[in-house]
């Protein structure tokens, strides 16, 4: 490509260069292990290590060139660390003034990034613990060298973007959904505005703010793929980049049909990111009165029960706004699952229905499909209700109980659960 060019730099080529660190990256990441391995290399080199590929996208702004970092800012973050603890041994640095320009306008604003550096810059500090240590280490770091790869178009660069670093951690896919979507949008007030939200949502703020790995992980891809009929009930996180990013539609979304519209990049995709996550912000803080049955069971790694019945209750609100009505049925269907299963990763009741739901014209299509479906629950539930008891764990007796207490006065279709149970 005409556009892309390579070449290897030395340390003090590198340094400068413009470098600057787009919103869109993901955090500063990198803990003491991914330190500790970079230092030894540096170290123990003789004649200068070789310390990966950086990928850079190189643009105009206001007459200067300026180079984005698109893969390799752990690394080079973390020799912004190395330069500020060298810094302090003036004699040490005393020839090397040029250096405080390298990433000099970089700002790190998640909360993630700052432990990070926090941490790091510390165990470093005590890592050059001394004048000579520091200025042997210095002369080695500027013997370092890149293999820079440089376009001028941010499609090929995001081409180039590396799944993983040679001595850093692995990109998850939420990592590369953000920049695959940030990457295209042109507007810096934009996308500003939708990285920080994206890093907010790595947050644990409240217990009913879901995080990021909820939305994607335990919402909108299992959901996506039920509805497509998709056998895969675990390990979503394989496919939720190719779920997400669509680099072969025209630009625009090639459908709009709810929770299974599609996007090829940009500000389209967090607007559907956020009417979902808010949808299921709402629902979460809307029904307190069932938290005792809703429980997240955030040990288990596969989806379960609670994840199935979000899934569905989020699909009511977004279809018929009538979730709160509705949950009381649908609870008490997609939980009875999960009491004769005795398995908290017992999601089956929940993908039953999904495809309904998302394929249903009218409320009252879902409310008639779950009337018929609670009937077979109470026929299931009293045949087994000997085996239950019978159990040595009791607890899943016990949670039996505090099921149907819960629901009596509250099941919309309490005609149907009635005192029949005792007999």
């Amino acid at each position: 490509m005409d556009n892309v060019s390579s070449s290897i730099l030395t340390f003090d080529k590198l340094t400068k260069l413009n470098l600057s660190i787009p919103d869109y990256q993901r955090p500063y990441v990198w803990e003491l292990k991914q330190i500790k391995m970079l230092l030894k290399d540096i170290e123990n080199s003789k004649s200068g290590a070789l310390l990966g590929s950086i990928i850079l996208h190189e643009i105009k702004r206001d007459d200067k060139t300026i180079y984005e970092v698109i893969d390799g800012q752990q690394r080079l973050t973390t020799i912004k660390l190395i330069l500020m603890v060298l810094s302090e041994y003036k004699i040490v640095m005393e020839n090397h003034n040029g250096y405080s320009n390298y990433l000099s306008n970089v700002s790190f604003f998640h909360k993630i990034s700052q432990d990070n550096i926090k941490n790091n810059y510390e165990y470093i500090k005590n890592y050059l613990s001394n004048e000579d240590k520091a200025k042997d280490f210095l002369e080695k770091l500027e013997k370092t060298q890149f293999i820079i790869v440089a376009t001028t178009k941010a499609d090929d660069a995001f081409i180039f973007f590396d799944n993983t670093n040679s001595k850093g951690k692995k990109l998850e896919n939420y990592d590369l959904i953000k920049a695959f979507h940030l990457q295209s949008i042109k507007n810096e007030k934009m996308l500003n505005k939708w990285a920080k939200y994206y890093e907010g949502l790595f947050e644990e703020k409240c217990k009913t703010q879901p995080n990021i790995k909820t939305l994607l992980l335990k919402f909108l891809i299992p959901t996506r793929l039920w509805i497509k009929g998709s056998s895969r009930d675990n390990k979503f996180d394989k496919v939720a980049f190719n779920e997400l990013c669509n680099e072969d539609l025209d630009g625009k979304r090639a459908t709009n049909i709810g929770i299974l519209s599609n996007y090829k990049y940009g500000d389209d995709f967090f607007k559907y990111l956020k009417k979902y996550e808010k949808i299921y912000k709402s629902i979460l803080e809307n029904n307190e009165s069932f938290n005792p049955l809703w429980k997240p069971h955030s040990k288990v790694g596969n989806l379960n029960t609670f994840d199935g019945l979000m899934m569905c209750l989020v699909l009511c609100e977004s279809k018929f706004k009538n979730s709160k009505e509705i949950s009381p049925s649908l609870s008490r269907v997609v939980y009875s699952h999960r009491l004769l299963e005795d398995r908290v990763n017992c999601p089956k009741n929940a993908k039953d229905l999904v495809k309904h739901i998302y394929f249903a014209s009218y409320a009252s299509e879902v409310e008639k499909l779950l009337e018929k479906k609670g009937q077979k629950c109470q026929e299931e539930e009293l045949k087994a209700k000997k085996t239950i008891k019978a159990k040595t764990h009791n607890e899943l007796t016990a949670y039996l109980d505090n099921f149907y207490k819960n629901f009596e006065n509250k099941i919309v279709y309490k005609h149907k659960y009635n005192d029949e149970r005792e007999k």
